[in-house]
């Protein structure tokens, strides 16, 4: 199975390096990449479309399904972005706010009781793993999804043991480098006693 992440266009608070709510839109920029991405996207002759729930990656969707008329687009909710606390919306992600957040979240506590903790997102990505595992062999899936979200995918594609602080501080700066409409490549071959899954490119 050939397997497409696709981190969603541009948006505002992409621009402003800001926490976003799950209704923000993808801005003109964003527009444009997500055209430019889903020409990419029908060469690759995809056979499933999913993506995450929030608005930003459901408009990527559809402008791709405007390229790839024969997809019928599948919402998910394992694939979505880190589910933030309220509170955090609008704050810089390079403020202390931002700091104090990341340092509880990554030890498995949810502030305020909102949002999720490391090990709730680590729970997600093993769902979604575990689904992407079970379509046919041949598929050639594209998953519309968020940086965070892709980065905590690709960490634990054979590792299912929360990072160390080395690992994680490498990561975050995948995150904060990993550009809207990149695509990422993974292949998942089901082997025994050895991790299924590679990234390509």
């Amino acid at each position: 199975m050939e397997v497409y992440f696709v981190r969603h266009g541009e948006t505002d608070g992409n621009v402003a390096r800001r926490h976003q709510h799950h209704d923000t839109a993808l801005n003109e920029i964003g527009i444009e990449q997500a055209k430019k991405v889903a020409s990419e996207i029908v060469n690759l002759k995809p056979t499933h479309l999913i993506t995450s729930t929030q608005l930003r990656a459901v408009q990527t969707t559809k402008i791709i399904v405007s390229e790839c008329f024969d997809l019928i687009p599948e919402t998910h909710t394992a694939f979505e972005e880190l589910r933030r606390p309220n509170w955090l919306t609008g704050n810089s992600y390079f403020n202390l706010t931002t700091a104090w957040y990341i340092w509880r979240w990554f030890y498995g506590f949810k502030v305020r009781g909102e949002g999720e903790s490391y090990d709730d997102l680590l729970n997600r990505v093993i769902e979604a793993r575990t689904y992407l595992e079970s379509l046919p062999k041949d598929a050639r899936v594209v998953v519309v999804s968020h940086a965070v979200f892709i980065n905590i995918f690709l960490e634990h594609l054979c590792n299912d043991k929360r990072m160390g602080m080395r690992r994680a501080i490498k990561r975050l700066k995948h995150v904060l480098t990993l550009r809207n409409t990149s695509i990422i490549h993974l292949r998942f071959t089901p082997k025994e006693k050895q991790c299924s899954w590679e990234i390509v490119t």
